[in-house]
């Protein structure tokens, strides 16, 4: 009887110990957020460049455009993301709608210039463009606008070219 109560103790202790003694499969390795984000805008730069057959010297101007524009908004996003925090907590916490109405207006006005910088990027690559890329561009509608917008479509629903 003490025999198997020790047999029968035994066998979960070892069991997890086991266990215990083994090391965890890695964990798959994943890419950063911001090397993923760099690697999908390649991938979206790599996309639009063939559809619109730019040339060599295109692709070093828009890289340039967008290189320049992706450091003026960096801190007007920051800014964003401060000020979407704040209207959140002034929510919480119970904030007149006076004090909240400030808030979203400042949230507002730094979303504005974010999308100003992109706009003026956007208005520096079609510049860049040939007619026939123009009229490629054009067709490409709304999927090409959102390419440019922050990754989402802006415009109309309804209007030539979508």
């Amino acid at each position: 009887m003490n025999t198997a109560l020790i047999r029968f103790a035994a066998v979960p202790v070892v069991a997890s110990g086991i266990l215990l003694a083994q090391t965890p499969a890695p964990a798959a390795p994943t890419q950063p957020p911001v090397q993923h984000r760099q690697w999908h805008r390649g991938q979206m730069f790599d996309r639009m460049a063939a559809r619109l057959n730019l040339s060599e010297t295109q692709k070093t101007q828009a890289k340039s455009v967008w290189q320049s524009a992706r450091e003026t908004s960096r801190p007007l996003a920051q800014q964003l993301r401060q000020a979407h925090v704040a209207l959140r907590n002034a929510a919480k916490t119970g904030k007149s709608n006076a004090e909240i109405d400030q808030l979203a207006a400042n949230a507002g006005r730094i979303s504005g210039q974010l999308t100003a910088v992109r706009a003026k990027a956007f208005e520096k690559f079609y510049a860049l463009l040939t007619p026939d890329q123009r009229n490629t561009a054009d067709q490409l509608g709304r999927h090409f606008r959102g390419m440019f917008m922050g990754g989402h479509e802006h415009a109309p629903a309804s209007g030539a070219g979508d």
